[in-house]
C-alpha cells in the first residue's frame, strides 16, 4: 500500500500524557520496528504545529506514509484539531496522495464520532499545552466505529464495555483483536484476519 517510497512519519500525540522518558522510549521502540521493516522513520510531534498549523501543511503535501500511534484517542483526537493535521490529512486522503496507518487510537480517531470510546480511555486527561475541552467528532473517514484489543488479557473489559455501547446505541462497529487489521481504500472497507 505504501509503495517505494519507504519513508514514514510516526505520530505519538496519544502518548503526551506519558513522561518525556516514557514518551521517548516508546518512540524509540517504534523506529526500531519501523527501521528494521525497512523504513525510514521521521518522528512529527503534533505539538510543535499548535500555533502554526500552515507550517505542518508541506510536511503532509509530501508525505506518503504516516503511521499515527495507539495512547489516549482524546488527547490524539486534541492533537490532530490543534494542528490542523486534521484537515490535511483528509485532503491527502482524498487526493490519494498519503497511506494511514494507525494503531489502537490512530485508528479510533478514523471513525464518526468518538462516543462509547470513552469506556477505554479517559476524555477528561488533559497533557500540559491542551485545553480541557473534549472533542467528541471522530474525522469521520471510516464508517464503522472500530473496537481494538478485543477480547485481550490486558483491554478486554475496556473493549468489551466500548462494544455493549455500540450495540446499545444500534452503531455499526468492528471488533479488531490484536494482529488484526482493518483496511480502507476508497470506498472499500473491510478486516483482514
Amino acid at each position: 500500500m505504501v509503495g517505494t517510497d519507504k519513508r514514514v512519519l510516526f505520530i505519538d500525540n496519544a502518548k503526551d500524557y506519558l513522561s518525556d522518558a516514557e514518551r521517548t522510549a516508546h518512540v524509540e521502540e517504534k523506529r526500531l520496528e519501523f527501521e528494521s521493516a525497512g523504513f525510514e522513520f521521521y518522528e512529527l510531534d503534533l505539538r510543535e504545529y499548535f500555533r502554526s498549523p500552515d507550517k505542518l501543511k508541506s510536511i503532509i503535501s509530501a508525505a506518503s506514509f504516516v503511521w499515527v500511534s495507539g495512547g489516549n484517542t482524546f488527547i490524539l483526537r486534541r492533537a490532530m484539531e490543534y494542528s490542523g493535521f486534521d484537515a490535511l490529512i483528509r485532503n491527502a486522503l482524498a487526493a490519494g496522495t498519503v497511506t494511514y496507518g494507525g494503531s489502537s487510537a490512530g485508528s479510533i480517531v478514523l471513525t464518526p464520532t468518538l462516543r462509547g470510546t470513552e469506556h477505554g480511555d479517559d476524555p477528561y486527561m488533559v497533557p500540559d499545552g491542551y485545553k480541557t475541552e473534549v472533542i467528541w467528532d471522530g474525522l469521520g473517514l471510516i464508517y464503522s466505529q472500530l473496537v481494538p484489543h478485543y477480547q485481550s488479557p490486558w483491554f478486554g473489559k475496556e473493549s468489551s464495555d466500548m462494544e455493549h455501547y455500540f450495540v446499545e446505541h444500534n452503531m455499526d462497529y468492528v471488533t479488531l483483536q490484536d494482529g488484526e487489521v482493518y483496511v480502507v481504500d476508497g470506498k472499500y472497507e473491510r478486516k483482514l484476519v
